[in-house]
């Protein structure tokens, strides 16, 4: 039986960097993947001469250490973008994140008033709750209820598939950075004194990018996936994917995987599962009534994916676009042109829109056609795109895609997570340890958890690991 110093499960971009760390010793590495290629929810699809990646995935941090790490990357090139991203509101295209100058110019008289004077008084009256609990809790705290009616709830709601009431304040403090209120008002101030006010269509090239500078792979996600495991074979690392794991036996410290029918087992010296926690808990042994009725309780967001191909060269210049309204089926848009001109054929593009289901809703039982049937019906309607200008289509269906934050989810998974790590075994990543975070958060945790390890760490787990960056 072939023995390794780490079994890792999962190839996402959190497994790969931690492989990326260890590899800079002599242990001995397994990396085990379902798909048939690397990169989890981070990873490319290639389709009749374009690229595609699940919406889309930026790497941007900053942590100048980790950034100056992944540009170094051997055989990566990234380009550098300024973010350009709007949302559809009032039958506009504002940018996105908020500017509220703009967000007040596109409302009504009367939302205008009720939404500036609240945001008034929330700031000179209201004592900020120092601890909110929940997410609209810690959005009222910054902005005020009215805006809290218009710029939070719609789109949360949306996404969640539930209230921000009933979402924990984690969730803002791990994608976002809270804005100091006076910085906030006086550059609201300046901005609508000097009338620096936006366009509201998607041929507007003066937009201004608030969302800051990243990078991206001209090809492609999939080339700082590429990267990430070049240089973990360096090291000592054996890489099988397309297998399926039948059992962990952490009394044992043995693996058992399938792979072309073929069954193998191998043992480990230490574990680490960057798989959905459900998944996980089921395939080892240690058996809880108590964990069982935790992990029912947290639950994953699922994804469809639907790839629009366009026969025009380009539908807009936004990296992203954000529609709050509930009529429309999508969340998000983005078209990879706009990422990189190589992802398409000349004179062709792509859009990708994204919808949040939760299992077995009655949105997830639709059939693939009706999903693309509305997707194309509402984008034609909004005029975002002309309806016979696609001519072709593809879906695809992710599960456990986003980690839910109910208000008691802390405690429910510090009781999993506890129960599932030992001395050998531990979590990582965004499904590994339910943790809703960024392809850069995943990759310096990655790197974290191995620097715990080499650096003989007497506590490894990175449960309550803070980043030294939040990105958003």
């Amino acid at each position: 039986m072939k023995k390794f110093d780490y079994i890792i499960l999962g190839a996402g971009v959190a497994g790969l960097s931690f492989c990326k760390r260890i590899s800079e010793t002599s242990e001995s590495m397994l990396l085990l993947e379902k798909e048939d290629t690397v990169g989890g929810l981070a990873r490319s699809i290639y389709y009749k001469g374009f690229i595609m990646d699940f919406c889309a995935h930026r790497f941007h941090t900053g942590n100048q250490n980790l950034l100056n790490e992944i540009l170094a990357l051997d055989g990566l090139e990234m380009t550098k973008h300024m973010k350009k991203s709007r949302i559809y509101m009032f039958k506009k295209y504002l940018r996105y994140p908020f500017e509220l100058q703009n967000l007040f110019r596109a409302m009504s008289f009367l939302q205008f008033i009720k939404s500036s004077l609240s945001f008034a008084f929330n700031k000179i009256f209201i004592k900020p709750n120092p601890s909110p609990v929940s997410y609209k809790q810690w959005f009222e705290k910054y902005y005020g209820k009215e805006l809290y009616k218009i710029m939070c709830y719609p789109y949360t709601s949306k996404i969640w598939k539930m209230d921000p009431s009933q979402i924990s304040a984690d969730w803002a403090d791990q994608r976002f950075q809270g804005e100091k209120m006076s910085k906030l008002v006086r550059r609201v101030i300046k901005k609508i004194l000097t009338f620096d006010f936006s366009n509201f269509n998607l041929d507007d090239e003066s937009l201004i990018p608030d969302g800051g500078e990243f990078y991206y792979p001209d090809n492609g996600f999939q080339e700082l996936v590429n990267s990430l495991l070049r240089t973990s074979k360096k090291g000592n690392l054996s890489l099988e994917t397309s297998i399926s794991i039948v059992s962990v036996s952490k009394t044992n410290k043995t693996l058992v995987f399938k792979k072309n029918n073929k069954i193998q087992k191998v043992k480990y010296k230490n574990l680490i599962s960057t798989i959905p926690l459900h998944n996980f808990y089921f395939l080892q042994e240690k058996k809880s009534r108590e964990v069982e009725e935790n992990l029912s309780k947290l639950k994953y967001l699922d994804i469809i994916f639907v790839y629009l191909f366009l026969d025009v060269k380009q539908v807009s210049n936004d990296h992203w676009l954000y529609f709050p309204d509930k009529d429309i089926i999508f969340n998000r848009s983005v078209e990879f042109t706009t990422w990189s001109k190589k992802m398409s054929p000349n004179g062709k593009t792509c859009l990708c829109f994204d919808i949040t289901v939760k299992r077995d809703s009655l949105l997830d039982k639709y059939n693939n056609r009706e999903i693309i049937s509305r997707v194309i019906k509402d984008a034609d309607r909004i005029g975002y795109i002309q309806k016979n200008s696609v001519f072709d289509t593809k879906i695809i269906r992710l599960n456990n895609a986003y980690p839910i934050y109910t208000l008691d989810y802390k405690n429910r998974l510090v009781n999993i997570v506890k129960h599932l790590e030992t001395e050998d075994v531990y979590l990582l990543g965004r499904t590994g340890i339910f943790r809703y975070n960024n392809s850069d958060n995943s990759i310096e945790m990655g790197f974290k958890l191995a620097d715990n390890f080499i650096k003989k760490e007497k506590i490894k787990s990175i449960l309550d690991y803070s980043f030294k960056e939040v990105s958003y």
